[in-house]
């Protein structure tokens, strides 16, 4: 029952159906059936709960996941909201404790605001999904089909995440974040109302007629111009020479030589950026924080990553500028490749995973939503959910968008200082030849962002 409304527009019927909800509990165990998201702000943790799980539209389809993101003022109620939730939804269910969360058109970053942010749906038909805890068992899945994507979440005690990230096959898309506890005896990790252990790496596989296109936005640029070649590394992370020269006499003489003008940007701290070669621009290093110096052995030591003779470096600072220019580059790129690609490999947007560092956002830009603005101009009406991380998981630049092409490799890395948006897609299941010679002679420009 229910009832049925259409509309015509340009001799084309847009129908939509809503069904009455159910009213004899607090909370009614639901499924969904397009993708939704919901927020909420108020203070009580279970109150809050309530209220985004009260304004999802129920369907009678069963086959759904559900992605439930915390803001840090509900830490302590943490587990009791994943338990509490996942009954009543039916499905799968991943939860994760950021600073803040995204959902709703709006980014909820401001310290110590109450939020909570929830993005659920239904899996298309031949879509698979599978779930992975610890190192081991997520490294044995690599040994599968090449064209996976993975949602990859770990807390800041989570050992080993760079020894992951380097054994995932070039070809698989792996993108996600690190949890945003402020005690380590705080559990922010969750799979279907469970908490799991500190330290626990958990995965969410996607395979079949659904994966992921990504998009990783950097938020630094160099500021002394100069890329240096490290030349001596000591305990894998302290560097010690550049270019033969000790480490800590170049960065002296470095600092010295700003103009003032630029010595004002170093009040938001100096980072590094490490690129396995030299780069024509200072946006494709991985930024690090500077983590402490050595100066019994002329060094400094560099943060969440192996360094490695021979890499590239450089010296930068977060920028508002960078940080919304790069996003606007990615933007228009995954426009142009995704509306280039359209006939050869259709898909269908059905949400979107922004997963920002807690250093940006309101912070960095001063004004809210920049990220998911800019974000949301390839979209439609699908919605976009996530949270504030402490280390975001992607390849660097655009990956996915060309699917299925034996050349398209995009290592993933651990970053810092960026936003991801990882799109979930559906894709058409291709059975034999003729169809994917067919798909490459079409394009259809309603499957293309335009």
């Amino acid at each position: 029952s229910g009832f049925l409304i259409s509309l015509f527009i340009a001799d084309t019927a847009v129908c939509f159906v809503q069904r009455p909800q159910q009213q004899n509990s607090r909370f009614t165990t639901r499924v969904w059936s397009t993708w939704q998201s919901h927020v909420s702000t108020h203070p009580v943790a279970m109150s809050a709960l309530e209220k985004v799980l009260g304004e999802l539209v129920p369907t009678n389809d069963e086959k759904n996941i559900t992605f439930l993101f915390v803001g840090q003022s509900h830490e302590d109620d943490f587990e009791e909201i994943a338990q509490a939730a996942f009954p009543k939804i039916g499905g799968r269910m991943v939860a994760v404790l950021g600073a803040g969360v995204i959902g709703e058109r709006m980014e909820l970053d401001t310290p110590g605001q109450p939020c909570l942010s929830i993005l659920t749906g239904k899996l298309p038909d031949g879509a698979h999904v599978d779930f992975f805890q610890g190192k081991s068992e997520l490294v044995k899945s690599f040994k599968q089909e090449k064209d996976h994507s993975y949602l990859l979440l770990a807390d800041p005690f989570s050992d080993g995440l760079e020894d992951v990230l380097s054994e995932v096959p070039p070809q698989t898309i792996m993108v996600g974040g690190i949890s945003c506890p402020t005690s380590d005896q705080r559990s922010s990790l969750a799979l279907d109302g469970n908490v799991l252990e500190k330290g626990t790496m958990l995965a969410v596989q996607f395979s079949g007629t659904i994966g992921f296109q990504t998009i990783v936005a950097q938020g630094c640029r160099p500021i002394f111009g100069e890329q240096y070649i490290v030349t001596e590394v000591m305990n894998n992370n302290i560097i010690t020479k550049l270019n033969d020269q000790p480490a800590l006499k170049v960065l002296h003489g470095s600092l010295t030589s700003l103009p003032p003008e630029e010595q004002g940007k170093l009040s938001g701290g100096l980072l590094c950026g490490l690129c396995s070669q030299p780069q024509e621009n200072g946006v494709d290093f991985l930024c690090r924080q500077l983590a402490g110096f050595a100066p019994e052995v002329g060094g400094f030591a560099i943060g969440a990553s192996t360094v490695k003779e021979g890499d590239a470096l450089i010296f930068q600072v977060r920028d508002k500028v960078t940080a919304e220019q790069d996003l606007q580059l990615m933007v228009q790129r995954a426009k142009t490749t995704r509306l280039f690609n359209a006939g050869q490999h259709k898909s269908k947007i059905l949400a979107t995973l922004q997963i920002s560092c807690v250093a940006r956002g309101r912070g960095l830009f001063e004004v809210p939503n920049v990220d998911l603005t800019q974000i949301q101009e390839l979209l439609e009406n699908e919605p976009v959910a996530g949270f504030y991380a402490n280390g975001e998981i992607g390849p660097i630049g655009l990956a996915g968008f060309t699917k299925g092409s034996d050349d398209n490799e995009h290592p993933s890395f651990l970053h810092g200082f960026t936003t991801v948006a990882a799109i979930l897609c559906e894709y058409p299941l291709v059975d034999d030849d003729k169809t994917r010679n067919e798909d490459a002679l079409s394009v259809d420009e309603n499957d293309a962002w335009a």
